[in-house]
């Protein structure tokens, strides 16, 4: 878990002062639409990640996921808000954040096309952050990299919502063979992501901005610019440091998404709602699962359950197993009678029932 707080309350607005991260780290419009679209690893030397900002953790650092599931489980009908309250990344007028926000406002539909994009994942990525007690405002973080698509290919071959290379997604335990791959997978990759970023948060001592900039740019050249710094007799923090361009504007984008997000209406701009709902649960068998005959007890389409598996690359589950799958929700127990009388229904896994809602096979 991040370490203690080591700096005060700060307001919770854009125009507190600058950021101080270090603390204790295209689908349909329609509500129904469920469909998407060792710390040594160097994120840019294995094509993880992009670059990262400064800010500090605010809150109390040391509540647990637990006690945050029963806060925010019931606040409010809109997921933005639980997102809201879940914040604890303080933004502040920088040049940077101010240029990304500009650059963000040119678009006058922005929130409407990232609430398009985030529907049907949010639920599930903030139920996972809050299970680890993380700054709400990382589930804008697939935005950032990939507009939330599972799928999502980069030229460096970083691949799925939280573009992972292939060693990074490794070294977070990500499988990858002919069957399968962890870095697509909705679930796995965004606990892979938020595992690596718990990692970065507490070697850079609870420092967000650098624990991002380091997700983004890797570790290893972070450190780098700051032992250059250091020895200039330069501050250290991440506004300080000379970073690859990408990293640079990474974080400032973040904060600059997180601050639209939280008060759309002062910035002219109009932010639908989320339902704060499950849209997906997980079914786990016995036996191998093929997506086509599950998709036909589900009552959905192949193409809707092979878009929220894209881990699996032949349509169905690794011979050895895990066999677990994502469906729409409200359609699990179909596939769960389906299972039963074929027999290959299995008692629910850690991997299946860890999660961050006391309803079962809920996404969150």
């Amino acid at each position: 878990m991040p370490s203690a707080l080591r700096t005060p309350l700060l307001a919770y607005s854009a125009s507190s002062l600058i950021l101080l991260l270090s603390g204790c780290a295209t689908q349909p419009t329609g509500e129904d639409s469920t469909a998407p679209q060792s710390f040594s690893v160097s994120a840019r030397e294995y094509g993880y990640v992009r670059p990262a900002v400064d800010v500090r953790v605010i809150g109390r650092a040391q509540e647990t996921g637990s006690s945050q599931r029963h806060r925010f489980a019931g606040s409010g009908d809109d997921l933005w808000d639980r997102v809201r309250h879940g914040g604890r990344l303080g933004v502040t007028h920088h040049e940077r954040v101010e240029r990304a926000l500009r650059a963000l406002k040119r678009n006058p539909d922005y929130l409407t096309d990232l609430t398009r994009r985030a529907r049907p994942y949010l639920h599930l990525i903030l139920g996972e952050l809050e299970r680890h007690g993380l700054p709400a405002e990382l589930a804008l973080l697939p935005e950032i990299e990939s507009r939330y698509n599972p799928q999502a290919i980069s030229p460096k071959s970083a691949t799925g919502m939280w573009q992972f290379m292939p060693y990074t997604g490794i070294e977070m335990g990500l499988k990858q063979n002919s069957w399968y791959d962890g870095r697509n997978d909705i679930l796995a990759s965004t606990r892979g992501a938020i595992a690596y970023l718990r990692q970065l948060n507490q070697a850079f001592d609870g420092d967000w901005a650098l624990a991002l900039a380091s997700y983004n740019a890797g570790p290893g050249r972070v450190r780098a610019a700051q032992r250059a710094n250091r020895a200039a007799g330069k501050p250290t923090d991440f506004w300080s440091l000379d970073l690859p361009a990408e990293t640079e504007h990474y974080v400032p984008k973040l904060l600059a998404i997180a601050t639209l997000m939280r008060e759309p209406e002062t910035h002219g701009l109009e932010m639908p709602v989320i339902a704060n709902q499950p849209r997906l649960e997980i079914v786990e068998a016995r036996q191998q699962i093929d997506l086509a005959q599950a998709a036909q007890a589900c009552g959905v389409t192949v193409t809707q359950l092979k878009q929220l598996n894209p881990g699996l690359k032949r349509g169905k589950t690794l011979p050895g197993g895990p066999h677990l799958v994502l469906v729409p929700a409200g359609t699990g127990d179909k596939l769960r009678t389906a299972l039963a009388k074929a027999g290959k229904l299995a008692e629910p896994s850690l991997a299946a029932t860890k999660q961050p809602s006391s309803t079962a096979g809920s996404d969150s």
